[in-house]
């Protein structure tokens, strides 16, 4: 057995150890009862005990000259762990619901135990009553299942999978598939490219777990292998989504080197791949971002799509030097969204201006709900300047009524300004 398997199960063992303290703690300020739970009894001097005993452990499997010698240490680690684990769990799970940090514990614990007992760990999972946690911990104890036994994980999906509803479904198996990529890229790849796409949800599937092996392989450090990978695969759309993943992922850390490589691919760059460059590249540097778009044609689809994301972003920052930026550009139609985000943000700030833009949007329809949209927050914010603009326009009296009467829709979330 190798000594860092034997380090990561120490390293198992010191935090079943940590958590224990720690929820018997928690256990304690709360009132609940812990008879028959680890984490009552222990005190500061066992934990101290328990780390000199473990380390010990470790110590004597490095020297040992026999790998049976080595593997028995191992195992008993294993064994504790795993343990101490259980017991942790229930103790954890017995905190009170209103406890803050109970979610989080018990997560934690759920992939220790994940390691050496996964299907013990998903049997504890099915016992969460929140939805949604229950399905982060079943995907965590997927993911760290599949890293250390993907083919296991893999039959375990195939029939405990086989009844569940579409989107939980996928979702797990992508934990699976990450978990696996995290330690076999290729083979996790070559899995996920063998995959049925007779249906549309079957290739819907099939791209997202190719997908998930990219980022997965990308965050650990393989980009030139997934380059790699990526180029050797035929021609066609699942090549395409996973050049578009490519880039949207490179461009989080190297804008610069993934705009490069898509400027490389000439006409073979698709419309996805350059807004997932633009979109990433433009929340870390939208001005770059913007002098990168100059070398799109106009008439490019992406064009259109690109300018939005810039100004979305760029106005988080900077209302002026986006200001600029847009009149900049060729008046056109395509822009009447981009135009429409920045109204949206100005809207907040500088409601006369704001106006100005959505007055300058082509579409009437989007014009006329973007001016409602600043008339909304200028009767707030400045009544007699939002009566003297309506006194001094050209509107007429229905337009000028819509306007006196319009209600903001920011607080709901809807509109221009994306999710932020």
């Amino acid at each position: 057995m190798k000594r860092s398997s034997l380090v990561l199960y120490l390293a198992v063992w010191f935090a079943s150890i940590a958590l224990a303290f720690f929820i018997g703690r928690a256990l304690s300020s709360t009132g609940t009862s812990t008879e028959q739970t680890a984490s009552e009894a222990l005190s500061a001097a066992q934990l101290q005990e328990a780390v000199r005993s473990a380390t010990a452990r470790v110590d004597t499997a490095g020297a040992a000259t026999g790998e049976a010698e080595a593997e028995d240490t191992f195992e008993q680690l294993r064994t504790q762990s795993s343990a101490m684990t259980r017991q942790l769990l229930n103790a954890a799970l017995a905190v009170p619901i209103s406890d803050p940090g109970r979610s989080e514990t018990i997560n934690q614990l759920l992939e220790q135990l994940a390691a050496s007992d996964p299907l013990a760990a998903l049997e504890f999972a099915d016992g969460i009553a929140s939805l949604r946690d229950a399905e982060r911990a079943r995907n965590n104890i997927l993911e760290v299942w599949a890293s250390n036994e993907p083919m296991a994980a893999l039959a375990w999906a195939d029939s405990a999978l086989a009844d569940v509803p579409y989107n939980l479904r996928n979702s797990q198996m992508e934990a699976i598939i990450r978990g696996f990529a995290e330690t076999n890229p290729k083979g996790a790849f070559n899995y996920a490219n063998a995959l049925s796409e007779a249906t549309t949800s079957e290739l819907r599937l099939k791209n997202r777990l190719l997908s998930e092996v990219i980022e997965t392989q990308i965050g650990g450090g393989g980009l030139a292998e997934a380059q790699t990978t990526i180029a050797l695969m035929p021609d066609g759309p699942s090549k395409e989504n996973l050049q578009r993943e490519l880039v949207n992922e490179w461009a989080a850390f190297d804008p610069e080197s993934a705009a490069a490589y898509v400027q490389g691919l000439g006409s073979d760059a698709s419309t996805g791949m350059k807004t997932a460059l633009i979109g990433e590249w433009a929340e870390s540097d939208p001005a770059a971002a913007a002098a990168w778009l100059s070398n799109l044609s106009t008439e490019d689809p992406a064009y259109s799509h690109a300018t939005t994301q810039i100004t979305r972003e760029w106005t988080r920052y900077d209302l002026t030097a986006s200001s600029e930026w847009l009149n900049s550009l060729p008046a056109s139609p395509e822009l009447d969204r981009a135009v429409a985000t920045y109204t949206y943000r100005a809207a907040q700030e500088d409601p006369p201006t704001a106006m100005s833009w959505a007055e300058s949007i082509n579409n009437a329809n989007m014009r006329n709900r973007m001016m409602q949209q600043v008339a909304a927050n200028w009767k707030n914010d400045d009544p007699e300047g939002f009566t003297s603009y309506l006194d001094n326009s050209d509107l007429n009296e229905k337009e000028r009524e819509k306007l006196e009467t319009a209600k903001s829709w920011h607080s709901s979330g809807h509109g221009w300004g994306g999710r932020r």
